[in-house]
Parts: structure tokens; sequence; C-alpha cells
């Protein structure tokens, strides 16, 4: 990709234990890569609609979320934007707007890049906690790895600092 714009773009909530696996899986990678000018690794957290803008700039997103698609914890799935589930229901503020309606509001305004999310099974989401469940601070690594391969796949050199093991958090 010369000259693309390339978004990674961490989501989750990192109070809801393993809902944050997103966020942790972008510290990791900045934590562990140096990236190509041209590649932005953003922290989106519960940002929903105020990433319009930054996804919007950008040629390539690549999420990477926390998606229940029915594997063992830690499991990691490598998804299309339409294999993603329509929430349905009233929307209180901009935070709750899930991913699959941030994708749809791109489409809508004509902005959607081309995307792909990396999704991690979670094991608990509902219960607060500040650190990620065991199962899935030790697929944390491969989470990385998988989205290394797919920067790969579209001509991104990520450099692996020498100086820094990747250690799940």
């Amino acid at each position: 990709m010369d000259g693309a714009s390339v978004l990674v773009l961490g989501i989750g909530n990192t109070l809801m234990r393993d809902d944050g696996v997103g966020v942790w899986a972008a510290a990791a990678l900045s934590d562990a890569y140096d990236a190509p000018a041209d590649v932005k690794i953003m922290d989106g957290g519960v940002a929903g609609l105020r990433l319009l803008g930054a996804i919007a700039q950008a040629e390539f997103l690549l999420i990477i979320d926390a998606v229940k698609g029915g594997g063992a914890p830690g499991s990691i799935y490598r998804l299309e934007p339409n294999a993603l589930p329509q929430r349905r229901g009233p929307f209180f503020s901009a935070h709750e707007v899930g991913v699959a309606e941030l994708l749809s509001a791109l489409e809508f305004m004509g902005k959607l890049p081309k995307t792909r999310i990396i999704g991690v099974e979670p094991l608990e989401t509902e219960s607060v906690g500040l650190e990620l469940t065991e199962p899935l601070r030790g697929a944390l690594p491969g989470v990385v790895a998988a989205v290394v391969q797919e920067l790969e796949g579209l001509g991104v050199v990520m450099r692996r600092r020498k100086d820094l093991a990747l250690v799940g958090r």
C-alpha cells in the first residue's frame, strides 16, 4: 500500500475485563513494534461516533475488538465488516454505538475505508475489572501477531523492537 493511510484501532472498555482486549492489543502492538509513518495505532476505547473523523481519513481500517463468536476464550477471528451482528435498540450516548453501527455511519457518509476486524473471543465482559482474564492475557501475543500478519498482507513492514519482549498485560 504505497502512500496509503492505515488505521489500527483498538476498541473496548478496559474497565470491563476482556471487553478491553482491543485496547490492550493496540498498546501491546505499539510497545513491541515500530510502525511506518503511514500507519497509526490508536486506542479507540469507547469513543463511538467520535472516531468518525479519524476513520474517515484512513484508506484501510484494522479494528481489534472482543467478538463473541462461540469459540474458546482467546480464540482469534479474522472478520469482514458484514460478519458483525447489527445491534438493535436505542442509543443513549455516542460511546454506546457499536462497531457495526459506526461502520454503517461511515458507509452512509461515503467514507468507509476497506476494513478488517481481528476479533478475540472474551471470557468475561460483564464484570468490572481492570485486567484481562488469564486466557486473554495468554492470547495477547497471538492477537498482536494476527494484526502484524494482516498489516504485512497489505505490504506494511512492522519493525519489531529487539529489546522489548511482547508480554501479556
